[in-house]
């Protein structure tokens, strides 16, 4: 039996440490290497730069702007010649790019989020897209990252949306993970790490509805609290070990499906990732009617400014073509929709318009 890598348990990085002015202190972790490359952006690089005073001129710096493309990953990587380690420096999209090139190139990575919008730090997978911001697949790296670092005081200051843009795609582990283990009708879903996935995914639920709206009240303050450093660990960290328990009982479902099929309308480009993903959130369970639990969660929604209609999602004109877009990719049967069950193009277009329904009720 061939054995694929979202079934293999990966329980997070190599070496991870959370402490404040930690980034402060990267030249020595990196002490065992000879030639570090970093992949940064250009905010991003900035803002780490003024944060560290100082970087050894002695490291290569490749500043990327744009999607983890495979494209963007074979040219980077044919301008690392006699790199040992990669340093990823930036959010999701610049983490994503670093693990893929490291991969490639079959050295170590080392990871630093400069915002905590993704659990892009902590998990050894890459979302490659189109140049042009589509979706294509997710690729699985033989490893781990050598060290992640977070730093709360490092953090506090990057931009709140993509604090909240995290808090959305960490909420959505339990559902998804939740939706893909209840419909599964085989002996692997009720193994003992897929349930221990299932658990933390609670945890992190249960720690992100209470203590997310503090912490995002505490970014705008710029106060290092407790709740801010709960959360950031959960959204960069925790998040990453439910489909590293998990495998692909622990992975994207439903809410992820309809990210995916987003990616394909142009409008919503503007609009973050984990933004996106709270959104599908809804759908997913408009889809399996648990209209109940879309309620609970409308006002928590209201409170961190998530999308909830089209209208929040740019989606305003030509409705019809962009619902049938997103309907159409979300049932692919290689998308992951398909580990929730069987669903038609009417079927997510009905809950996406029910969802409508729903949210005009609440605005009235």
């Amino acid at each position: 039996m061939q054995i694929q890598p979202e079934d293999i348990v990966r329980s997070g990085p190599n070496q991870y440490i959370c402490k404040e002015g930690i980034l402060k202190e990267l030249s020595s972790f990196l002490s065992p290497f000879q030639s570090p490359t970093i992949i940064t952006g250009y905010k991003s690089f900035q803002a780490f730069s003024q944060y560290v005073d100082s970087i050894p001129i002695d490291w290569q710096v490749i500043q990327h702007t744009g999607y983890s493309s495979q494209q963007a990953v074979d040219q980077i990587s044919q301008t690392c010649t006699g790199t040992d380690v990669i340093v990823g420096i930036g959010g999701g999209l610049v983490l994503d790019t670093a693990k893929a090139i490291a991969n490639q190139l079959n050295i170590e990575v080392v990871l630093i989020p400069t915002v905590a919008g993704t659990c892009a730090a902590s998990t050894p997978l890459s979302v490659i897209y189109s140049p042009e911001g589509a979706f294509e697949r997710v690729a699985y790296h033989r490893r781990s990252s050598y060290l992640t670092l977070i730093d709360p005081s490092f953090l506090i200051h990057a931009p709140i949306d993509y604090l909240k843009s995290g808090i959305g795609d960490t909420l959505t582990k339990w559902y998804e993970a939740e939706a893909i283990i209840r419909n599964a009708n085989d002996e692997r879903s009720q193994s003992l790490f897929v349930q221990a996935a299932l658990s933390q995914s609670v945890f992190i639920r249960d720690i992100l509805l209470k203590e997310s709206i503090e912490a995002v009240q505490n970014s705008e303050a710029g106060n290092v609290t407790p709740s801010f450093t709960k959360t950031i660990e959960a959204v960069i960290t925790l998040a990453g070990t439910v489909g590293g328990f998990g495998g692909r009982y622990g992975r994207m479902s439903g809410a992820h499906a309809i990210h995916n099929g987003l990616s394909f309308i142009e409008e919503t480009h503007t609009i973050l990732h984990g933004q996106k993903v709270a959104y599908g959130i809804l759908v997913q369970l408009a889809l399996e009617n648990r209209l109940d639990e879309i309620e609970a969660l409308l006002s928590y929604y209201q409170k961190l400014g998530f999308p909830t209609n089209l209208a929040d999602l740019n989606i305003v004109d030509n409705q019809p073509e962009a619902l049938h877009k997103i309907a159409a990719h979300a049932v692919n049967p290689k998308e992951s929709l398909q580990l929730m069950g069987s669903y038609t193009v009417d079927e997510v277009i009905a809950a996406i318009n029910v969802l409508e329904s729903l949210t005009a009720m609440k605005q009235v």
